[in-house]
């Protein structure tokens, strides 16, 4: 039976709140699941008697969300995305500042990345059933690649639907332009054609739309004089401030069960920085003991931690505390798909000044690697199945000391 598994942050990311005196800010919260299918919560420390200016900052919250939304969701027939994807080669359209706010982000993150983030892999997040059409009951074969459901499993799909579906991959078919303040985007990526069926190159902004509306209600917050609390949209991207005791001591959320009932396996303290994770536990499912999950390899068409020896390898969870959770979105997807070292040395080139966590599995081992670049004394495990495998060198860079990479 497929598997569906949520990685659900607001319940395995824990923070721990002090205990205030009645003079001290009140811990004032809002929440709601209206936008990008999720979970949306602000908690703020303000004055018992400010509870307007809260109340004014909840509505500005939510427009934000709005706006981010229903510019870039595939899910909304009039964002600017979905209109976009529906457009054959060779055609251009105005999009709206927001839109090519984070398409900028995703052009810079592609580059940085040296092509690992691309976010036109979306015709085979469809190909493989984790777009939002498959998270209905109302799911029936439409594309010529679907499969019916057997006994509650939807069948993997035919390799020869990847292999047509992959010349669509490429962000380089994509280009932004502007002209007199108006933002424009063009599709240069040649068609493709299954059976009778016409499939377009399409985009799929929405693993760093969350981290950018993070980014724009921290950056509110700020605006309205708001030092102490957290925003947190879905389950991977928050907006942390600080709290009235200091630091946050947030518990980063299991990828897997580990040997012990707790929920998290490591807690680290933060404040005033954007939070991002990226996990194959997140929207994935187990067919005959493989996990296939929703982040899709650019160079392959296949889904993350794909091996052909029988053994399945790889990052499970990589966590990034930077001062973007928009950028950090889309970094932490790129670093699930390179090797351990690989990542270790981006992050010592390009997160200078950044935390990561990566958590790496083998299918065929009880124990997890931790990798990181704390300090020994900012990150603590709370699972003996999860095992620091890392060191820091005199430069700071990261050392791999496990084995499950070993050569």
């Amino acid at each position: 039976m497929i598997r569906r598994i949520l990685f659900c942050f607001l319940l395995c990311v824990l923070l721990a709140f002090p205990v205030l005196s009645e003079s001290a800010p009140k811990l004032m919260t809002k929440q709601t699941s209206t936008y990008f299918s999720t979970v949306s919560a602000l908690f703020l420390y303000d004055s018992p008697d400010n509870n307007g200016h809260f109340e004014q900052t909840w509505s500005q919250v939510k427009a934000i969300l709005g706006e981010v939304e229903s510019a870039v969701s595939v899910s909304m027939p009039d964002s600017d995305i979905a209109r976009f994807n529906a457009l054959p080669c060779g055609e251009a359209m105005e999009i709206s500042t927001v839109t090519a706010d984070i398409l900028k982000i995703a052009f810079a993150a592609h580059e940085e990345t040296g092509g690992f983030y691309d976010p036109t892999v979306y015709p085979l997040i469809d190909l493989w059933g984790f777009s939002p059409r498959f998270n209905t009951n109302t799911y029936k074969p439409i594309m010529p690649y679907d499969r019916a459901y057997e006994g509650g499993i939807l069948p993997l799909p035919d390799a020869a639907h990847i292999d047509a579906l992959l010349p669509l991959v490429g962000l380089s078919g994509m280009e932004l332009s502007e002209e007199n303040g108006r933002f424009y985007l063009t599709k240069h990526t040649p068609s493709v054609m299954i059976g009778d069926t016409i499939i377009h190159a399409q985009l799929d902004l929405g693993g760093i739309a969350k981290g950018y509306a993070c980014d724009r209600v921290k950056q509110l917050l700020s605006e309205r004089g708001y030092t102490m609390g957290h925003f947190v949209c879905g389950d991977s991207s928050m907006a942390i401030l600080s709290r009235p005791d200091g630091a946050y001591k947030l518990n980063l959320g299991k990828p897997r069960a580990g040997s012990n009932p707790n929920s998290h396996f490591a807690t680290v303290s933060l404040r005033d920085r954007a939070l991002s994770t990226s996990s194959d536990s997140r929207h994935s499912y187990v067919i005959d003991g493989v996990r296939y999950c929703h982040i899709i390899d650019p160079r392959t068409g296949y889904p993350l931690n794909m091996s052909s020896g029988g053994v399945q390898k790889g990052a499970a969870s990589i966590t990034l505390l930077s001062s973007s959770a928009a950028r950090s979105d889309a970094i932490t997807t790129a670093l699930c798909l390179m090797s351990p070292q690989e990542a270790a040395d981006f992050a010592g080139e390009h997160l200078i000044g950044d935390s990561v966590i990566i958590s790496l599995y083998a299918s065929d081992s009880d124990t997890l690697e931790v990798v990181h670049n704390l300090g020994a004394d900012a990150i603590s495990l709370s699972d003996p199945a999860y095992q620091i495998a890392s060191e820091i060198d005199a430069e700071g860079n990261i050392i791999y000391t496990g084995s499950f990479f070993a050569y």
